[in-house]
């Protein structure tokens, strides 16, 4: 929504089974829900619990300042600095968002100033180099003004497509050569900004025309938004990509309703269906989860609730912590068993005894001022196993390697050596995993991907192989070996990845 003080969004579970044996039967189990087996899903997890970097890059005003980069400050009060991303990095959070207004920074032909585009650059390059997921979107871009908008009315279309494909054709040409750490989501909350009516809410049984006509326009803006990454070439032609429904709606008004439709693409499992959600937590609206779960994430469709927090105009979270730990850890770990990741709203305001809150890290201290409530979403959001995780020197330059398909593959050890894993079925609803010793290691781990997430078999191993049982014939399964070397697990990478069918 288009105000300053507002919002805030969480993140996810997932549990982590350890088995001591080194045979074991593979039908344990858990209350995640069936969830498809594909890159996208896996992406979502590792994403593991977010937070928002709200107010900042996405502050505007009815005229542009003299210095435009006073814009980031004016709003949230504070510039943002290493530390404060060193500080979201160290809380546990896994993804950060930049929402970015660009209207405040383009000329007559929609030219971004190199000033703004270069100053968020830094930000996010600050956030791959903490080994953070980073989305960049536009924001604030929906509210009519002299020239630079974009709006979901006929009367405004031509205006509105030319200007969502000029600043993704411009932010995607700067970050082409970036790894896939860097997500875009095309637009924030799409809607008929400023209508008394139908600007937050219409009646889903009996659809107006004018509303029709915008939910029909926001699908054909969120293609322009594909088409222009994808045109864009390097590592953009298989970025993941976030699309969301009428003001980011969760339910049947938005990403759920029979209008909305995701766009056509070029590369199969990049499109992340995205939404919003304030409220008290799952006791009271288990539908929001189960919905989006039912259209998108049980499909194989990952799903990012992008802003969360249980009041959208905001809440007490510093004088009601034990509440807030308790509802929003609830929320967290219902949308991780459903495979949905969740991104908590901070916009850098509140404190002990405002009522209207959003804020759980102050920006000038770069210090954590809710501890009990970011401990509690980072541990209920963390992901079951990264396997996306590369270096931050490589997420600049480069997209993340994808798993292979072979039953051997060859990984590197935290040294850097050679680490050989090798996957065969040698007896009916049995395999058996093999690997190369690892010069220094005391032990090994062994995961199992199932319904949507890497689970520990056994983290006890001390010989370099072991055999699994109670499988199904006839079934593919993926599995995973990290060795424990020098006081820590080695890196867990898609190389580490192979792949076997039960006899």
């Amino acid at each position: 929504m288009n105000r300053i003080f507002r919002k805030a969004a969480a993140v996810l579970t997932a549990a982590v089974m350890a088995v001591s044996m080194v045979t074991f039967s593979a039908s344990a189990e858990d209350s995640r829900q069936k969830l498809p087996d594909n890159e996208a899903m896996t992406f979502v997890d590792a994403m593991g619990a977010g937070w928002n970097l709200g107010n900042a890059f996405d502050a505007w005003a009815a005229t542009t300042p003299s210095d435009e980069l006073k814009l980031e400050t004016s709003w949230c009060g504070a510039k943002t600095t290493k530390e404060l991303i060193k500080t979201v990095k160290n809380a546990g959070f896994n993804t950060i968002r930049i929402p970015v207004s660009w209207h405040n920074h383009v000329d007559k032909d929609y030219n971004i100033s190199s000033k703004w585009l270069d100053r968020v650059k830094e930000v996010v390059d600050w956030c791959l180099d903490e080994g953070l997921y980073v989305i960049v979107n536009i924001h604030h871009d929906n509210d009519k003004n002299n020239y630079a908008y974009y709006r979901p009315s006929k009367a405004e279309q031509t205006q509105s497509v030319k200007y969502i494909k000029s600043i993704w054709t411009q932010v995607s040409a700067a970050f082409k050569d970036y790894g896939e750490k860097l997500i875009f989501q095309g637009m924030n909350e799409p809607r008929l900004t400023g209508s008394a009516n139908y600007e937050w809410w219409y009646d889903k049984n009996n659809v107006p025309n004018e509303v029709k006509e915008a939910l029909e326009l926001i699908n054909l803006y969120n293609q322009t938004f594909v088409d222009a990454v994808r045109a864009s070439g390097g590592n953009n032609a298989k970025r993941y990509l976030m699309i969301v429904g009428y003001a980011a709606k969760n339910d049947e008004l938005g990403t759920l309703s029979p209008y909305f439709k995701m766009p056509t693409d070029t590369v199969k499992n990049r499109l992340i269906a995205d939404a919003h959600y304030y409220g008290i937590g799952v006791k009271t609206s288990p539908a929001v989860i189960d919905g989006l779960y039912k259209a998108y994430s049980s499909k194989g469709i990952p799903v990012v609730i992008s802003e969360y927090g249980l009041n959208e105009n905001g809440y007490k979270y510093s004088d009601n912590t034990d509440v807030a730990v308790a509802r929003m850890g609830d929320f967290y770990g219902y949308a991780r068993n459903r495979g949905i990741s969740v991104i908590v709203w901070d916009n850098n305001y509140g404190g002990k005894g405002i009522s209207n809150s959003h804020k759980f890290i102050d920006r000038a201290t770069a210090k954590v001022i809710t501890p009990e409530i970011v401990s509690a979403v980072t541990k209920a959001g963390a992901p079951a196993l990264a396997v996306n995780k590369t270096t931050a020197s490589t997420e600049k330059s480069t997209t993340a390697s994808t798993a292979s398909s072979s039953s051997k593959n060859t990984g590197t050890t935290a040294s850097g050596a050679a680490f050989k894993v090798t996957a065969k079925s040698t007896a009916a609803k049995k395999v058996t995993l093999s690997w190369s010793k690892v010069s220094g290691a005391t032990k090994y781990a062994v995961y199992q991907y199932k319904d949507g997430k890497y689970k520990v078999l056994t983290n006890k191993l001390t010989k370099n192989s072991v055999t699994v049982s109670g499988l199904t014939s006839g079934t593919e399964y993926k599995f995973l070996v990290r060795a424990y070397v020098n006081g820590k697990w080695t890196a867990a990478t898609s190389k580490e990845i192979v792949k076997v069918t039960a006899k």
